[in-house]
Order: C-alpha cells, then structure tokens, then sequence
C-alpha cells in the first residue's frame, strides 16, 4: 500500500510503499479517506511531541474518516508503526464515530482535532452558564474553534487574546467577545482589567511569557464567589515550552492548573462528546479554513505557505 512515511525527522514525510498492516486481536482494518495533517502530526513528524517516539520509519497521522463496514466514520489511535495518512491502517476496535452525511470527509478530518482540544477541558471544567473562558492563542485555528465553542457550551463572555488583529476584529463582530492584543502597549493591563470582571476557565494554547502574564495578570484581583476559582488549562506551548511561577499567585486566589492532550483525557468522555462536536460541525458551527492535497503529494504540500488546515485525501468510498 501507500503511505505518507517517516524516514528522517529533518524532512517532510515522503510517499511511499508500506506493507499492508494486519490487524491483530482488540483492532481492526479501516480503509482511510482522508487525514489531517494538525500541529500534532506536524511536531510527531519532527520528532518534537512528547508522544514521539525514536524508531524510525513510521507513518505520520493521528485521526481521519475512513470506511468501516461501508460507513464513514471518524478514527484514530494507530499503533506504532501505523498512521492515518496511509490507504489502510489499524484502528482500536470500537474506535469509530459515524460521520454526518451533511459533514464531508475534508472537514471532519480537519476540524475534529482541533476543535477537540477546546472541547473536551471545557466539558471537563464545567464551565458555568453563563460564565467567562479566556482562550490564549485566539487567532490560531485551534483556537478561533476554541471561542465559538465555548459560546456554544455556555459561555457568556469569552476573552479572545491573539496577535492577528484581522483576526480579532472578526472575533470582536461578536459583543459576547472581548479581546486581548499581545501588540498593545499593557496587554497584562488590559488582561487584568478584563478578569476582574470574573474568568472562571483558561484555555492556554500559547504558555511561555504569555503565560506568565496571564496569571500575574489574575494576581490582580482578589475575587470572591463563583469567579474566586479559576481553572489554567495548559493545551499548546507555541509561545515557549517552560514558565517561571511565582509561588505567591497559587496562594493569592484559588487556581488549578492542568493540561489536556492525548496522555490525559479520559477516553470514556473523548467517545461520549464526539457525535455532539461532529453534529455541530455538520451545522456549520465550526467553520475551518482547508485546503487538500492527494497523498502521492504530501511531501510537496507538506510545508506549503498555502493558508488553511492541510488534508491529505486517501481515497474514495467504497
């Protein structure tokens, strides 16, 4: 069969033949359609995610829509040395979500990712009706997808805090969303001031010196009922991998800080949330941009400056 292959971290994937997996017992073979290519699969690729492994070669992939039984359905959790952009692969047995017929197999290879890493902290937390969710890192895909999804789940007011102001004047066009510029000359100010109106969640896709501003920022303010606890959901570090924590903000306000990735969530509730988030999809709540590319193209496509989130299309229905 043809793969999208892993032959040396430094290079894009290359296409290239692979011997058909065979599925041993507790999974089964699914015919793949298409797979996106997310931060994930980029920085397993580049042997830079905490889930990389060192063997080399590999298939990249994580998720996609592939055929099961005839029906479309949405998958993921290959072994190694298995990927999703491949023709075929192996799936755990019973991880398969059927599609919406009014989703295509484009969009929900590119969206449920993503749109995932907001969704399931925010079930998790619990964030109040009618309460605050600040997201860091909102005009990346992830997180646009992150403020209209925690509008979605009942969020009253989100705090959008980004560096593309085309971006967040778009996000703005909402009045339920206030936003933050990591330009403006106090973005630790402006944070402030925005949190003593109440935060009850933050989705941190970004860490770093954002971070640390972040929760200097919520030192601020003494706050007491529903708002005096905040949850700090470590999701990205694409503004750096480390923080310094004065130990004085833990004891100032009662904060958890956790983080959601693939080695914490709780498969049980990944399973029991995913028809709601590709039935929403399905309605065109969760627009994403995305542009496609065959697989006997990945390696071209893999580090093009085209905008949007990249799939690798596999194969047809059948």
């Amino acid at each position: 069969m043809k793969a999208a292959l892993v032959t040396d971290l430094t290079r894009p994937p290359m296409y290239a033949d692979l011997d058909a997996p065979v599925a041993t017992d507790g999974y089964v073979e699914v015919q793949m359609l298409a797979a996106g290519v997310h931060q994930i699969v980029r920085s397993i690729a580049g042997g830079a995610h905490y889930s990389s492994g060192d063997e080399l070669p590999f298939v990249v992939g994580v998720d996609g829509v592939a055929v099961l039984d005839g029906h479309r359905v949405y998958t993921g959790g290959c072994p190694d040395p298995y990927g999703t952009i491949a023709e075929r692969t192996v799936v755990p047995a019973g991880f398969a979500v059927p599609i919406p017929d009014a989703l295509s197999s484009e969009t929900a290879a590119a969206v449920v990712n993503p749109a995932m890493s907001s969704w399931m902290p925010l079930v998790k937390s619990g964030v109040p009706q009618g309460g605050t969710v600040a997201v860091l890192g909102a005009t990346g895909t992830a997180g646009t997808l992150a403020v209209r999804i925690a509008l979605h789940l009942g969020a009253g007011r989100v705090v959008a805090v980004g560096r593309n102001a085309a971006v967040l004047a778009r996000l703005a066009e909402d009045p339920r969303v206030q936003t933050v510029s990591l330009l403006d000359d106090d973005p630790r100010g402006r944070l402030a001031a925005a949190f003593a109106e109440g935060i009850d969640v933050i989705l941190d896709y970004l860490w770093g010196p954002v971070a640390e501003m972040t929760l200097e920022a919520l030192r601020a303010h003494s706050l007491t009922g529903r708002h005096s606890s905040v949850d700090y959901v470590q999701i990205g570090a694409l503004a750096g991998r480390s923080i310094t924590l004065d130990a004085a903000i833990l004891r100032a306000r009662p904060i958890s800080i956790w983080g959601s990735g693939g080695g914490s969530i709780d498969p049980r509730l990944l399973f029991a949330e995913l028809p709601a988030l590709l039935d929403l999809a399905a309605a065109g709540g969760l627009p994403i941009d995305v542009r496609t590319a065959a697989l006997a193209d990945v390696e071209q496509a893999w580090n093009s400056p085209e905008p949007g989130r990249l799939v690798v299309t596999i194969g047809t229905r059948g």
